[in-house]
């Protein structure tokens, strides 16, 4: 097995400035190490491998059952994070690597990763907490809400190695992240990071990485001060080893678009130690092609011919019964249909051209109102009668 430095990261096509930078950034620490990019969608006539200075692997490499499924029922944030766990135990499995880093596309290497290699020597896998420090109680963003949502780990980093507790753990994610890798925080779900939080609890040989310098982002900029000593980054006077550029926008003003300006405990206004690490990235970013990139279309946004795949529909399809579903909706003419309604409906409410008759013509005639109407009908035909005959004859009463 291999005991190269490997990292690996998870991209659609119009995120490869941002791929470009990561993989300079560890590789300039590590120049003797291995990058592999997930780009997810077609990038055929937008990048040519051998340019890069990382292999490219793609979806299709992976084994993920029922594939165009898979890419139809997730939007690209949903997609990216439910890969994840199969593109780790590709690299494992089929590249010989012994021990292997995540990191987002948009995280900036600026120390060495060697203890963490070092750590998966003796741990099977390693996480990091979004928190080391509770915060102010302010009234400011982020607060403890954004990670009671978003899971206590973040994974915009994770480590594993190939021992039989690894495989295992990444086969229980890799099976969470086959239908449930969604956005629902009314039912608990955050894509691929809430179910780490069983993680401690279900596998062995688990590390926690608490070191200040691993993972600093906008969730954490209160427990964490940056300064720059002879050109080499330090977070709390010590080694700073990756930044984590967690919504930030090149063509923006703040530090993240996940936290609205207004709200935000720290702006570049009242975090001079982040302004020049940011324009370092920037330029980075840049000099990496993002003006160009970041315009590339999303292959999986659109049926194959070319109409936009809108979200509703997306989620239609994910909760259809499996054996319900298309097996390519791509090419659904069923599914093309309900777009072009969704998307006319969309299309009078952005203008208010939908009257209440209108609103309430929609409702009777979509199809979660024809579930309800028949649950209904059937309830009080069948299920009422029955209950209220098994509760007299075992002395129960229902409650209205």
């Amino acid at each position: 097995m291999s005991k190269r430095r490997t990292i690996c990261t998870i991209i659609a096509k119009n995120y490869l400035a941002f791929a470009r930078t990561l993989a300079q950034s560890f590789l300039a620490q590590h120049p003797d190490g291995k990058v592999y990019v997930l780009v997810v969608d077609d990038f055929a006539g937008f990048i040519n491998p051998a340019d890069e200075c990382f292999e490219i692997v793609t979806l299709a490499s992976l084994n993920i059952p029922n594939l165009a499924e898979f890419c139809f029922k997730y939007n690209l944030k949903e997609l990216c994070t439910a890969a994840k766990a199969s593109l780790l135990e590709y690299l494992l499995r089929e590249k010989s690597a012994e021990r292997v880093i995540y990191l987002d596309p948009d995280v900036l290497v600026t120390g060495s990763l060697d203890e963490l290699y070092e750590r998966l020597g003796t741990h099977d896998v390693i996480l990091t907490p979004h928190l080391d420090r509770d915060y102010p109680d302010d009234d400011l963003l982020p607060n403890d809400g954004h990670i009671l949502r978003a899971g206590q780990f973040n994974l915009g980093f994770i480590g594993v190695n190939s021992s039989e507790n690894a495989t295992a753990f990444l086969n229980w994610w890799r099976a969470k992240l086959q239908e449930k890798c969604v956005v629902d925080v009314a039912n608990g779900y955050f894509v691929d990071q809430k179910f780490i939080d069983f993680v401690p609890l279900f596998f062995e040989r688990v590390w926690i990485e608490k070191d200040t310098g691993y993972n600093v982002a906008y969730w954490n900029l209160h427990s964490r001060q940056l300064s720059e000593v002879g050109g080499a980054w330090q977070c709390n006077d010590c080694d700073l080893y990756f930044f984590h550029f967690s919504g930030y926008d090149p063509d923006g003003s703040g530090i993240s678009t996940h936290i609205p300006e207004s709200m935000a405990r720290y702006r570049f206004a009242n975090r001079s130690d982040l302004t020049k690490l940011f324009e370092d990235y920037k330029s980075r970013l840049l000099a990496n092609g993002h003006r160009e990139t970041s315009r590339w279309s999303y292959s999986f946004d659109y049926f194959n011919t070319g109409e936009r795949v809108p979200e509703p529909v997306r989620s239609y399809y994910r909760n259809l019964a499996k054996s319900r579903r298309h097996k390519n909706p791509f090419q659904s003419e069923e599914l093309k249909q309900l777009a072009q309604r969704e998307s006319q409906f969309a299309e009078l409410s952005a203008h208010g051209a939908l009257t209440p008759a209108m609103q309430l013509d929609a409702i009777l005639n979509s199809r979660a109102w024809r579930w309800v109407s028949r649950y209904g009908r059937f309830k009080n035909r069948y299920l009422a009668p029955a209950a209220e005959l098994f509760g007299r004859r075992f002395g129960t009463r229902r409650t209205k």
